[in-house]
């Protein structure tokens, strides 16, 4: 079977909606959440140093829902509950059909918007963009539920695509990451993390502390910890081009990486994200034929035959 006969067959099968896609895109959810609850709102939204409030407020960011919303403490409370309501919806994976374009919004709203990024914003903004594709032909009530039958073939052929320059964003963002790191003599010899996590200004936990301080001093593990963040970042980028299974082994390369940079670094909202990605990626996109579903006409059944309807 030749390169292109596989591929028309997998296109005619193409379905992302499994366990991997729906655990991503509840976790993007939550750890969007996460900035909007952990965080003050003056820290988020406020007025910087380089910018007064009506300056944030132009251009595009006069699009973005705390903009949007108008001025003042009420405003920027609806606008926040509008946000959290939205996100709770995405993490419960409620509606994906209805809540994916405004999923987007909130997320762009945010980018855009936050004056405290920390990196994770730009990521998820392409991700939610993303994963509209997957989730305008997806009819059922939650992300959760085994698909009844598969996709329309407009819908396989665009969520298909949109799960390719997924894999691709993947790819880029890693390769990036991990040559940026090669061009600093810190990273080269290996003593960046030595450097970095042994300041001592820096707020790593004293639990943590305690762990890597007695490894890092030792020249060896120190740099083999150093190039292996290195590596690890080349390894997800490597796997996120291979098959399923591969796949799947980036994914646990990611969630190790990014578990380090927590505890390491707090960035929580940050690996949570990049994680999601990374998971959403490693779905095969492949499902099996769904097995008939007897009739069950419980008021349950019959509501959610409506919705999937519409």
């Amino acid at each position: 079977m030749s390169a292109l006969t596989r591929w028309s067959s997998q296109l005619e099968s193409f379905d992302a909606r499994g366990r991997l896609f729906a655990a991503g895109r509840s976790l993007l959810g939550a750890a969007q959440l996460s900035i909007l609850l952990a965080n003050p709102e003056r820290l988020l939204f406020g007025a910087t140093p380089w910018a007064s409030g009506g300056s944030l407020c132009r251009g595009v960011n006069s699009l973005t829902l705390w903009c949007a919303a108008g001025s003042g403490n009420a405003a920027s409370s609806i606008a926040e509950l509008v946000a959290c309501t939205v996100l709770v919806g995405v993490i419960c994976g409620l509606w994906p059909r209805w809540l994916c374009v405004p999923h987007w919004y909130i997320t762009f709203s945010m980018s855009a918007r936050i004056t405290a990024s920390n990196g994770g914003d730009a990521v998820a903004e392409i991700l939610a963009m993303l994963l509209i594709p997957y989730c305008l032909g997806d009819r059922r009530v939650w992300h959760w539920q085994r698909p009844v039958s598969g996709l329309e073939p407009v819908w396989r052929g665009i969520s298909c695509a949109a799960h390719l320059v997924l894999r691709c964003q993947v790819v880029i963002i890693y390769v990036n990451a991990a040559i940026s790191k090669l061009s600093y003599p810190a990273w080269r010899d290996g003593t960046a993390l030595r450097t970095v996590l042994m300041a001592p200004g820096w707020n790593v936990p004293p639990g943590v502390r305690g762990l890597i301080e007695p490894l890092l001093s030792i020249s060896w593990a120190g740099t083999a910890m150093t190039w292996g963040a290195v590596a690890t970042e080349f390894g997800i980028a490597a796997a996120t081009l291979g098959s399923p299974r591969i796949r799947r082994g980036g994914l646990g390369l990611a969630v190790c990486l990014h578990a380090a940079i927590i505890l390491t670094l707090g960035l929580f909202s940050f690996g949570l994200i990049m994680i999601a990605l990374v998971m959403i990626a490693a779905e095969s996109g492949q499902r099996s034929a769904a097995p008939h579903v007897p009739a069950d006409h419980g008021l349950g059944r019959q509501i959610s035959s409506a919705w999937e309807r519409i």
